[in-house]
């Protein structure tokens, strides 16, 4: 009989951690990469139809932290590759998965945004060519 789940075994999103280029941003609300498949439909013989196939993936991935002003955001402005690491650790923070994002682009850098009495926020999102599961456990 499989052991009994506790509360502390989930996931909650308390324990996420980010590093663009190897500097760590301390200060992550949230972060989600997904793996999106691309597929093209080709003739069934079976069946006279059309099945999907899968020709490809993207690897999309978005972000938010907050901004202090201090963080150094010139990854928007190199030419080089830029990698990420996304880590994840569960509340009792027995399992971290943890996943490496390479060759990451942007959809757009956020210069100002001001709303009345709140902190500002940054969002990030774009693609990443590759990625690699550094820990799984």
């Amino acid at each position: 009989m499989a052991a009994a789940i506790k509360k502390n075994d989930y996931f909650n999103g308390n324990k996420g951690q980010l590093w663009l280029n190897g500097k760590e941003i301390l200060t992550v609300e949230k972060v989600k990469v997904v793996r999106k498949p691309k597929y093209e439909e080709v003739p069934d013989g079976k069946t006279g139809g059309v099945r999907r196939v899968e020709v490809g993936h993207t690897i999309e991935f978005s972000g938010t932290f907050v901004y202090s002003g201090k963080e150094d955001l010139d990854l928007f402005n190199v030419s080089e590759e830029i990698d990420g690491i996304v880590a994840n650790t569960n509340m009792s923070g027995n399992v971290t998965k943890r996943l490496k994002l390479m060759d990451m682009t942007f959809d757009e850098e956020t210069l100002i945004d001001f709303e009345n009495g709140k902190v500002q926020r940054i969002e990030l999102s774009g693609q990443a060519a590759e990625m690699q599961w550094l820990q799984e456990k």
